[in-house]
């Protein structure tokens, strides 16, 4: 019995396991819930906090953490089970249905608490997107590429189209120089050159570093590569920094997926590319192309460049110049066409001579052609250009730009000048006249900037709110600054210094002799001198302190009493002391970025004269709002009289606005309830007047801010209790009938408004002929956007809208419901997220309920189509949607839809013509990507003609993905399929039952361009951790088996890559396989007779002859990468191995592969002359890594490769061997192996077990 209740016991604890968690269920269930519903609350605040945080780095640029949005999914999906959950567990009398509330709960809780785990792995680092990273968001919604035809000059194209050349990754080179004189263009093809780059994504970042004849040390070209790529650089050391850099390019660069380009702009000396973190030799871990420009040839060759790629960019030939001229000059006087023609042969053909002579004498009368043509006698082309700025200069309309323009040359070279500053500066130089505001001074200045623009005497830059100069345009004003009588010290009416430490002092007579000073400018200084009173109180009229680091003692500011503009800005200033209310005629405050400012008690209310007042917090830097007391708002009532242009945050809610008044404000950027969010940044917008409002409806009409709705320009609204659009609106009964005081907006924003059933109106839609951008965030009751009464169907036009965001639409329809055509002319971006009642994108079907856009739509340059979590989409074009072939899709992204079964109608073409980059991810209903009918296509594809743009296609998470290509109807498999001739990455992750890359595998399919494929197979025998031989799925990626013609046991195809299939990747550089169930084989490989060889009948294309790198991992079943059919083969003279598949192969990384034995045959060996690095991993029954296997070859032809010994792998660098538990030898066999290596072969084995190696 003793023995029995042993043996029982431990057995009945088994049983009693289960039986007491599924009692725990029944007994505990009110527990279970309860536990449930306080972690839900728990975890939707986690949620967020990390919807907050996700939102605000997207809308300030910031990287946002990988791991964030499949969080929120998850926590979205399981807040819907708690939901759904029955809200009365305890009133549940029924044994049965209470055990299965109680284990329901349980489960809940039990992911609740594994999201709550993952949650707390979560990581932000919160940095600034690299400004070098080629943005597709950003390059989509501006301009277009167009060039000026101006700068299309015929003798240039040839040089034109060698550089874009070199930027080919095939191309031997991976450094270009432009080279020519000063104003020739060299900048000019520069930019051209970038804008191709970036247009057909060549690099995934560009990194442009203006150097200039002055710029030392090199620590200013290294702040400059570190901002672009994104790192901050703390090491005062050149080598420390110069190693962060590359450390930075190496993470950037991610395994060498990335590509760079680095411009180095106006190179006048040496520069080390090791100082900036490269390696003067290419591929060494990072894929990079440097472009120079330089007026000397010899600092490109020193710097690395071949002989062949420093190219001339010449001077014009004289159809050229005389052409340019013309153009600009705009004149069809036989008379002055003549005087023209020998002003242009003065100008020698330089296009920055020539240009700003058409501007300046375009217009001007006969005499002042004469004198601009006298002034250039008597002149080289080394005199000529100051020559023709002098005449431009002399040409000017007044005074007024004359000193606008001399202003500018305060600045250091290619510098970005902000207008705002020139505004300062001039006020304070008293150059406009007649001009009593600051208002009407910025007015007067944008003239100026215009007219200098219009006479090439400054130029546009990037930022719309910058000008900048010529190198040699600001040569000539300093040349005019150093001939100048008044140019001495104590002369000086403006003094700006930039970048001073803290090693900078200055003299404590320092203005002493300063009398005449009226602005000071002071950008990034430490510790910069004030005056004071005594010294330069009288003439001083501004007073800007940027990005300073500033002392605690302001007192002496007090005393300037004659200042009229200060400006702290973004120098933390914490305190403006009582002191500032003495500067009684000051008309402009400027106290942005200064986080935690308390104002003394009457200061405001002294400032009477101010017109302009600045107070707000740049979030990317600071997070501490202002400390503005009650008596702080009493005195902005005040201001509010007499001003006309405010920044300022009303954070808290309960401040009282009804007492402001905001009517005369013409310049402004408000936010009510949260920070001020600066979107027109990134939106390459100017100066935007903008209302950033999170508040209620009558709080919103009491504050009197929407009187402002006709000059705003940005609104972003988050009003609960807002009915729809003109809910919020200011009644003017002046105002005629049906007039919408919005019709200047050219952003609207709309987010979290729950009341909202529609957002505008077609009369309010119709006066937002101004909008550029729109986005719907969040509103749950939204139906549709645009609300048109029934019984009419109207056309909906926005003129101008260039991207359309709708985001989290549980209850939206669609756009409109009542419409007959929808005309989105300038659209660039579609983003749709989160809308589940959707069925379809685009249908003709006036009638169907669930879609974007019923009837007709024009979006003739949609560039990118976004579309992620749209749960019920069926599909995103219906069959009756007419694809027109004017559509310029760029890129479409398709994520989480799984409903959606086909991504593209059975015609793709048309859409194809411009795509350049598909991702598609988590859609567990497509089977396959494009699938094309030949009898709906016709022949486009098979034409010699066909063109597409398709570069780059990623797919990850597709459960049923079984081919991406799948061809019908075809007849002519002969011909070559070129519908996909450029496509050069394919990605294919987790999608377990892929087989195919294209069906049938016969068709002569062109990838001609495919330079890198990875294919990552997880299947069920994965998942399971069942036994591979026991799956089975076939990998058949291209195999010439096809598998509608097998039988079920035949099924499992052995070979990745046949003969055949190989020749369709002519260009693959780069080739990865990982996790793929069932194939033995890689490549099956055909050699030809050694006959044919010698009797030269062998005329087969080589196949994979640029392959450069091969990864393989955890392919189970391989047992061979390479297979030959050795009776067939043939061993190649050292001369012919150049003409042999896989002669480029330079690394192999193979790793968890358990049922491989060797990795190469001495033949194979022998072919890869070019190997430096080879990687084995935990292969845990390879043996050998040379074996002699399967090397069979016929007696007759054995004798004639014995002549010679077998020396491998001439080129190794590395041969690194790690966890290899049967490895017996490195070469096996009776073959004598020899690594004979010009460097260093270094062999590491690591933990290989019971390994008696030899070579």
């Amino acid at each position: 019995m003793d023995v029995f209740s042993e043996i029982m016991k431990p057995v009945v604890q088994v049983l009693m396991v289960p039986a007491k968690k599924e009692l725990g269920y029944l007994i505990s269930c009110a527990t279970h819930v309860k536990d449930m519903r306080r972690k839900m609350t728990e975890l939707e605040v986690a949620k967020c906090g990390e919807e907050e945080h996700l939102n605000r780095n997207t809308e300030n640029r910031l990287e946002i953490s990988s791991q964030v949005r499949e969080w929120l999914e998850k926590v979205k999906n399981i807040n819907a089970k708690v939901e759904n959950f029955p809200s009365d567990v305890g009133s549940c009398f029924n044994i049965m249905d209470r055990h299965k509330l109680g284990r329901k709960a349980f489960q809940i809780l039990e992911e609740i608490e594994s999201v709550t785990t993952q949650h707390s792995l979560i990581t932000w680092s919160d940095r600034p997107i690299p400004l070098g990273r080629v943005d597709s968001t950003r390059t989509s919604v501006s301009a277009p590429l167009t060039t000026n035809h101006h700068e299309d000059f015929q003798s240039r194209n040839q040089t034109f189209l060698e550089a874009l050349k070199a930027f080919q990754p095939n191309h031997k080179s991976h450094m270009i120089a432009l080279c020519g004189m000063g104003g020739v263009g060299k900048t000019t093809m520069m930019e051209k050159l970038k804008k191709v780059a970036e247009k057909k994504k060549m690099f995934n970042y560009i990194v442009e570093v203006v150097i200039g004849e002055n710029t030392d040390p090199i620590a200013a070209i290294q702040d400059v590569v570190a901002t672009y790529i994104g790192i901050e650089l703390k090491e005062k050391d050149k080598r420390a920094r110069a190693n962060k850099l590359c450390q930075g390019f190496k993470a950037k660069s991610d395994g060498g997926k990335n590509k760079f380009l680095i411009i180095l702009d106006d190179i006048w000396h040496f520069v080390d590319l090791e100082d900036i973190g490269l390696s003067p030799l290419p591929n060494q871990g990072v894929h990079f192309k440097v472009l120079l420009t330089s007026r000397d040839k010899d600092v490109c060759t020193k710097m690395g460049v071949e002989a062949d790629l420093v190219l001339n960019v010449g001077l014009l030939i004289e159809e050229e110049a005389q052409s340019l001229f013309n153009e600009f000059v705009q004149t069809s006087d036989p008379e002055l066409l003549e005087i023209g023609e020998d002003i242009v042969r003065k100008c020698c053909g330089l296009p920055i001579a020539i240009k700003t002579m058409g501007c300046t004498l375009r217009g001007k009368d006969k005499d002042t052609w004469r004198d601009a043509l006298a002034r250039l006698e008597n002149h080289d082309i080394k005199t000529i250009t100051s020559v023709v700025f002098e005449t431009s200069y002399n040409n000017l309309y007044d005074d007024e730009t004359k000193a606008t323009f001399l202003l500018c040359g305060m600045f250091p070279e290619d510098f970005n000048i902000p207008m705002e500053d020139l505004v300062r500066y001039g006020w304070g130089s008293k150059i406009f006249k007649g001009v009593h505001t600051i208002r009407n001074a910025r007015y007067r200045l944008h003239t100026c900037i215009e007219r200098l623009m219009h006479t090439n005497l400054l130029i546009k830059s990037d930022d719309v709110r910058c000008v900048k100069l010529h190198d040699l345009v600001r040569a000539f004003i300093l040349d005019m600054f150093s001939k100048s009588e008044h140019a001495s010290f104590p002369n000086l009416s403006v003094l700006k210094l930039m970048h001073g430490g803290a090693s900078l002092s200055f003299p404590k007579d320092f203005y002493e002799e300063l009398e005449m000073l009226q602005v000071i400018a002071y950008d990034q200084m430490t510790h910069p001198l004030l005056p004071s009173s005594l010294q330069c109180s009288f003439n001083l009229r501004v007073l800007l302190l940027h990005e300073c680091k500033l002392m605690s003692d302001f007192s002496p500011i007090g005393n300037l009493l004659n200042l009229e503009i200060l400006s702290f800005a973004n120098s933390g200033v914490k305190w403006l002391p009582t002191v500032i209310g003495n500067l009684k005629k000051l008309r402009l405050l400027d106290v942005t970025g200064s986080h935690g400012l308390r104002i003394d008690n009457g200061v405001l209310k002294k400032l009477v004269k101010l017109e302009e007042l600045y107070l707000k917090i740049d979030l990317d830097r600071f997070d501490t709002p202002f400390h503005f007391t009650e008596d702080n708002y009493n005195e902005m009532e005040l201001c509010l009289t007499n001003l006309f242009a405010l920044e300022f945050e009303f954070q808290d809610n309960n401040v009282q606005l009804k007492n402001m008044s905001f009517e005369k404000l013409e310049r402004f950027k408000i936010s009510v309830g949260c920070v001020l969010k600066d979107i027109t940044e990134k939106l390459l917008f100017p100066f935007s007047n903008t209302l950033y409002l999170e508040t209620d409806k009558g709080n919103l009409l009491e504050s009197g801010l929407n009187k402002l709705f006709e000059k705003t320009e940005v609104l972003y609204l988050s009003v609960d209790d807002m009915n729809y659009l003109e809910d919020i609106e200011f009644i003017n009964p002046s105002r005629p009938p049906r007039f919408s005081p919005f019709y200047n907006l050219r952003f609207l924003f709309v987010s979290k408004c729950t009341k909202l059933r529609y957002l505008l109106t077609l009369d309010v839609a119709e006066a937002l002929s101004k909008l550029e951008h729109l986005a719907v965030d969040e509103c749950d009751n939204m139906e549709e956007i645009i609300h048109i009464e029934s019984g009419r169907e109207e056309t909906i036009s926005f003129p101008k809208l260039n991207s359309l965001y709708l985001y989290d639409l549980p209850n939206l329809s669609g756009l409109c419901d009542n419409v007959n055509m929808i005309k989105l002319p300038q659209l660039v971006e579609l983003y749709l997220y989160g809308i589940p009642n959707i069925t379809s994108i685009f249908s003709m079907n006036k009638l169907e309920t669930s879609c974007v856009f019923k009837g007709e739509v024009v979006i003739s340059k949609l560039e990118k189509l976004s579309i992620l979590n749209m749960e019920n989409l069926n599909e995103i074009w219906s069959s009756e949607f007419p694809i027109r072939q004017e559509v310029q899709f760029r890129e479409i992204s398709v994520i989480n839809c799984d409903k959606l079964v086909n991504l593209f109608p059975s015609n793709p073409m048309p859409l194809l013509h411009h795509l350049e980059e598909l991702q598609v991810e988590e859609c567990g209903a497509i089977e396959v990507l494009f699938n094309i009918d030949l009898d709906c296509v016709g022949e486009i594809g098979l034409e010699e003609g066909s063109t597409s743009s398709l570069k780059k296609i990623e797919l990850k998470k597709l459960s049923k993905l079984r081919e991406v290509w799948r061809i019908k109807s075809v007849n002519n498999s002969f011909l070559p399929f070129r519908g996909f001739q450029a496509v050069e990455h394919i990605t294919i992750e987790i999608c377990e039952r892929f087989r195919n890359v294209f069906t049938p595998t016969t068709t002569n399919f062109d990838l001609g361009a495919l330079i890198e494929m990875k294919i990552t197979i997880f299947g069920e025998a994965w998942s399971n951790n069942e036994s591979v031989e026991s799956s089975q799925k076939e990998i058949n990626i291209l195999s010439n088996k096809e598998t509608s013609q097998v039988s079920a046991a035949d099924s499992i195809s052995k070979v990745v890559f046949d003969w055949r299939g190989l020749q369709t990747f002519h260009n693959l550089r780069k080739l990865e396989l990982w996790r793929c169930e069932g194939p033995e084989v890689v490549f099956e490989i055909e050699s030809p007779r050694s006959r044919e060889l010698v009797a030269g009948k062998h005329n087969q294309q080589i196949v994979l002859p640029y392959l450069e790198s091969l990864r393989l991992q955890y392919m189970k079943t391989m047992t061979h990468v390479w297979k030959y059919k050795w009776n067939n083969f043939f061993i190649l003279d050292q001369e012919q191995l150049s003409e042999f598949p896989f002669h480029n192969l330079t690394t192999i990384n193979m790793e968890c592969c358990g049922h491989i034995k060797y990795l190469f045959s001495p033949h194979m060996a022998k072919v890869l002359s070019n190997l430096k690095k080879v990687e084995i991993k935990y292969c845990t029954r390879i043996e050998e890594v040379v074996s002699n296997r399967d090397d069979e070859v016929q007696d007759e032809e054995k004798t004639t490769s014995t002549h010679t010994p077998t020396i491998l792998f001439p080129r190794l660098d590395s041969m690194s061997l790690h966890d290899l538990d049967n490895l017996k030898c490195i070469g096996g066999g009776n073959n004598e192996i020899s690594f004979s290596n010009t460097t260093k072969t270094n062999s590491f084995l690591d933990q290989s077990q019971d390994c008696n190696c030899f070579v």
